[in-house]
């Protein structure tokens, strides 16, 4: 799924206007699995019951998994906005099997037993479900990067961490695995705050911003743009809004600029 990117684009998972027409097209793809696992009734689910039942089953526990698979994806960039593909897929389809698994036993209870996803102890069920959340949790990632059009956000988490990266290269070798705080314009050239330091580039701040466009920021000032992970704390006074950094350093935000700041929350 997408967003709109609004001027603070680090908030746009939470408050940006949902796509309905993209996600039409999810649920007509969840759909379209929900159909097929209902016509194979693999491991042999739910065996004797009616084929509309089985479909509605499977399209619960299959929209279930989606969204304990797009907060999950949510999560871990949030928490490592570099983290690699891999381990993204890794942690989401474990997460995810747990949160299916859960809904398993909880529709079994509420039947009173007549709905039977799979047979056997937790650990079993849990591993049937694993292999399916896996297969899920690839294709949502294959088709999300190469046509954008449905499964959990690994596109849009993905792009963030890649405008970050793909900008501190501008930077000497020790500041690729920093994290970026600010980027500051200096005459004709953009210091940039990191977590090992600054440094001096030469490039304009417009510029820095384009690059950056997809990243966790905000333009605060003609003369400053500033990383969510950069800030420390805001201060209000004389109705003028100032941002620290970890560093100690102190960011002025512009009057043009400080409800877009006081709409990211910065501000209390």
């Amino acid at each position: 799924m997408s967003f709109t990117k609004r001027e603070w684009r680090g908030a746009h998972s939470l408050r940006s206007a949902i796509d309905w027409k993209k996600r039409s097209r999810e649920a007509l793809i969840l759909m379209g699995i929900s159909l097929f696992l209902a016509f194979v009734r693999p491991y042999g689910s739910n065996a004797n019951a009616p084929f509309l039942l089985n479909f509605g089953v499977w399209l619960l526990l299959i929209g279930s998994g989606t969204l304990v698979g797009e907060l999950t994806v949510h999560v871990f960039y949030r928490l490592r906005p570099n983290g690699p593909d891999w381990l993204m897929v890794i942690i989401t389809s474990l997460v995810t099997a747990v949160g299916v698994t859960g809904v398993i036993y909880g529709l079994e209870f509420l039947s009173g037993g007549y709905i039977v996803v799979g047979d056997g102890p937790v650990h079993i069920i849990y591993f049937y479900v694993l292999v399916i959340a896996t297969a899920m949790t690839l294709i949502g990632y294959t088709v999300s990067r190469a046509f954008n059009l449905a499964g959990p956000d690994f596109a849009q988490a993905a792009d963030e961490g890649d405008a970050v990266s793909d900008f501190l290269k501008r930077l000497p070798v020790r500041f690729h695995t920093a994290d970026l705080w600010a980027v500051s314009s200096e005459d004709h050239y953009c210091r940039v705050h990191t977590s090992l330091g600054s440094e001096l580039i030469l490039m304009r701040l417009s510029d820095a911003d384009r690059e950056l466009a997809s990243a966790d920021g905000l333009r605060v000032h003609r003369s400053w743009w500033v990383a969510r992970k950069g800030v420390a704390r805001a201060e209000r006074g004389d109705g003028r809004i100032r941002l620290y950094l970890h560093s100690g350093e102190d960011v002025p935000v512009s009057r043009s600029y400080q409800a877009a700041v006081k709409d990211a929350g910065f501000t209390g």
